[in-house]
């Protein structure tokens, strides 16, 4: 009988072997640190390689890996050094970024526009009827409206262009009883009836509520109306089929904030031209729309938001006014462009639609308390009464007279918006002889349906055939193709992302944390013993095939908290600016797909920068390439849950549910419920749509795969049930998974865009903004 060794019996226990053999006659496996070519030979290992239990021969070590003689396993520092060099030479690349930002930032003048662009002589000699018409507004003008109508000039160029030479080109609208009922029956718009012209500047006003977005959004198709007709240029058609020459510019600045003023416009300015034109020539109309706008001189600052410092609100009203002029529209359409600015500036963004609309446009705004010098620089006013009827639709000169046929006193030093505005909500202020039944809303619907007639303004006599045969012909050319369009988000977005550099830090900073924490908390060295091959299965140690199962369920973990909340941030704070470049005619496939290619460098990066400490202090003994490629899809697939949830839910929710989702999938790697019971079970698909449990897998095979011949496969298999030999498709499956994650992102983003749903929350955001006082 061998004595009893209770060292050697308590390692066992506990899943380490013993130093030595328990008697001359019980065989051992051939020790760690050791390799044996045969049964009687027993060598150490050479330096520049390492042997784990029961190696026949030693295993090379990597490049850039220390493996002294003895070593059980390699210490990788490959990975670490790669990221070091990678770190510097981002940072390298920021400093040079951002010192050509700053200084772009601080020179006050653009290169001015072409000649050709500002040229009277080549406005006139052109023959074209904007040119001239301009030319005769600055004559006799001074100060600052003579300026303006200089700037607005540097536009007729890429207007030109954009409608192919068709100078005369104009979009009119003429609509006969445009109505909407909701579906619970309330009628929000009722019966109204008119023309909008070109060349005009037309305004909307009532009290809030009474239906004045509501109205313009049926005009432009973004909510079917329930009865009306509508006509452009003498010809029934709708807006919708000229999306691409008409801009909107809603009443939230709707823009990224991390680009500068140019580089927000020429992006709509690039992807809304025709492919057809060069980057010479967009970058010259984008000039010159700075130039009209008055922002060369902040062309080259950020947008800017509430933390960080950008530009002045009216200033950002006027880049979300350059954004639209950016496409060379017919029509521009605007929903209270001077709310949130002081009166200053709102009369400065006012007189620049005025001018803009003598080169030719059509100039529909909302607005709101406006001011009496505002107001008056409208060509025609829409006045809808509460309930979505109208009160009064004609000239802005003919407004004041026809109330004041109707008993309405307006006080000398009053603003006579400001009046009309009270008059509508039944507070104005009338002589005495006037019945108080006239005050109320109802009665000034009523009389003015009985003299609609008495401000009758006729549509220019356009051939309907020919216009609208020719501008569905410049509809159809505009727009980059999409390839062009995929290569433009994803631009925009790495700079994006390269402008929120401490996001990205701090990215890195947790995903290398996470790495680092997961392989100290391994111990390192070897981690893996299970029950010996027959016949020695009676001599076997504990079986420590737990802890490699454990160990993929928490790396899993660990990164769903290192990369959920940064895959839900890819789309979830852009979703009103996607909703406006879908509905301008950016393709929102094309979108989708440059961001995703965006965030490849950012996965690539966050998944090195966790396995290079992950790798160094748990020495896994798994070829740092396999490692890799397995912790990088599993970030891919994390990324993509995210991207899906924050498309189903609001952003504020998105990162806690991201993480909740993504940790739940984590822990359902077929450690523990153990996947051979999910599959007895029948819910194993739980598990298979998790990116985790593909990984733990393959995880679980590589690290057992030095030990072929040591442990029984069998035992090792029965563990959790995972099968051997299936790490390659284990990776086509989690790759596989990643982009299955985002085609269910895609397809709810096109859900929510063509339901409603998300213009209904976008209205409701945008009602919550109007519903806070503003001075105008």
């Amino acid at each position: 009988m061998c004595p009893v060794d209770v060292p050697c019996f308590s390692n066992r226990s506990i899943g380490f072997p013993c130093k030595y053999p328990q008697g001359i006659f019980e065989p051992m496996a051939c020790p760690h640190g050791f390799y044996c070519p045969d049964h009687k030979t027993v060598l150490l290992c050479p330096e520049g390689h390492y042997c784990v239990t029961g190696q026949f021969e030693p295993t090379p070590c990597e490049f850039l890996s220390i493996c002294n003689v003895g070593s059980i396993v390699q210490r990788h520092y490959g990975v670490l050094l790669l990221v070091g060099i990678v770190d510097v030479l981002l940072l390298l690349v920021y400093a040079i970024l951002r010192f050509r930002e700053m200084k772009l930032a601080n020179s006050q003048h653009l290169p001015s526009p072409d000649a050709k662009t500002i040229d009277k002589d080549f406005i006139v000699a052109d023959g074209a009827q904007v040119g001239t018409e301009l030319v005769g507004v600055v004559a006799g003008q001074s100060g600052g409206d003579v300026e303006i109508k200089n700037n607005i000039s540097a536009l007729t160029a890429g207007f030109h262009k954009g409608l192919d030479g068709r100078d005369d080109l104009q979009m009119n609208y003429e609509f006969d009883g445009l109505s909407l009922t909701l579906p619970d029956g309330k009628t929000i718009l009722q019966g109204v009836s008119g023309s909008i012209n070109a060349g005009r500047m037309t305004a909307i006003m009532g009290p809030s509520g009474a239906g004045k977005t509501t109205f313009m959004n049926v005009l432009m198709g973004k909510v079917a109306r329930t009865s009306g007709t509508l006509k452009i240029n003498n010809s029934v058609a709708e807006m919708r089929t000229f999306k691409k020459i008409i801009g909107y510019v809603p009443q939230e600045d709707v823009m990224i904030e991390e680009l500068t003023v140019r580089e927000n416009i020429r992006y709509s300015a690039r992807t809304r031209l025709p492919d057809s034109w060069s980057n010479k020539e967009v970058d010259d109309h984008v000039d010159a729309i700075l130039k009209a706008l008055n922002l060369s001189n902040v062309a080259h600052k950020r947008i800017g938001n509430v933390l960080e410092r950008g530009i002045s609100g009216g200033q950002r009203k006027r880049v979300n006014i350059g954004m639209e002029l950016a496409a060379a529209p017919l029509s521009v359409f605007l929903d209270e462009p001077t709310s949130g600015l002081d009166s200053t500036a709102a009369l400065d963004s006012v007189n620049i639609l005025s001018s803009i609309s003598r080169l030719g446009l059509t100039i529909v705004a909302v607005i709101h308390q406006p001011r009496v010098e505002i107001f008056e620089s409208f060509d025609d006013v829409l006045m809808i009464a509460p309930g979505g009827r109208t009160a009064y639709f004609g000239p802005v000169s003919g407004a004041k007279p026809y109330f004041e046929s109707l008993g309405f006193l307006f006080g000398p030093a009053s603003n006579d918006a400001d009046t009309l505005m009270d008059i509508l909500a039944g507070r104005g202020q009338t002589t005495a002889d006037v019945p108080k039944a006239n005050l109320t809303a109802n009665h000034l619907v009523e009389h003015w349906n009985q003299r609609v007639q008495s401000f009758e303004r006729g549509t220019p006599n356009v051939s309907a055939e020919t216009s609208i045969d020719s501008m569905n012909k410049i509809a159809k050319l505009r727009g980059a193709s999409f390839i062009r369009q995929i290569g433009l988000a994803h631009n925009r977005s790495v700079k994006q992302q390269a402008r929120l550099v401490s996001g990205f830090v701090l990215e890195l900073f947790i995903g290398f944390l996470s790495g680092g924490i997961m392989g100290f908390a391994s111990f390192g060295g070897e981690n893996l013993s299970s029950h010996l091959v027959e016949p020695y299965t009676a001599i076997s140690t504990a079986s420590k095939t737990w802890f490699i199962g454990m160990y993929g369920m928490l790396v899993g973990i660990a990164i769903s908290l290192a990369s959920a909340p940064a895959g839900v941030k890819v789309f979830s704070e852009e979703k009103a600016v996607y909703l406006r470049e879908h509905e301008a005619g950016h393709s929102i496939s094309a979108y989708f797909i440059g961001k995703n290619l965006s965030t490849v460098y950012r996965i690539a990066i966050s998944s090195a920068h966790f396995v290079s400490l992950y790798v160094l202090l748990a020495q896994p003994p798994i070829g740092t390439g396999t490692q890799y490629l397995l912790l990088a899809l599993n970030f891919f697939g994390v990324y993509g849950m995210g991207q899906a949830v924050s498309m189903m839910v609001r952003r504020e929710n998105a990162p806690l549910l991201a993480v909740t989702t993504s940790l739940i999938s984590g822990v359902l790697c077929g450690f523990g419920p153990q996947l051979n019971d999910a599959t007895k079970d029948g819910y194993v698909f739980i598990l298979n749509i998790g990116v985790n449990r593909w990984m733990a897998e393959a995880q679980f095979w590589e690290w057992a795969a030095k030990y072929e011949h040591v442990f029984d496969e069998m035992i090792l298999e029965n563990a959790f049930g995972y099968k051997k030999g299936n790490t390659t498709r284990n990776l086509l499956v989690m790759l596989a998974l990643g982009f299955a994650y985002r085609v269910l992102a895609y397809l709810v983003l096109l859900l929510t865009l063509n339901s409603g749903l998300f213009r209904s929350i976008w209205a409701k955001f945008g009602l919550q903004k109007r519903s806070k006082p503003v001075k105008v």
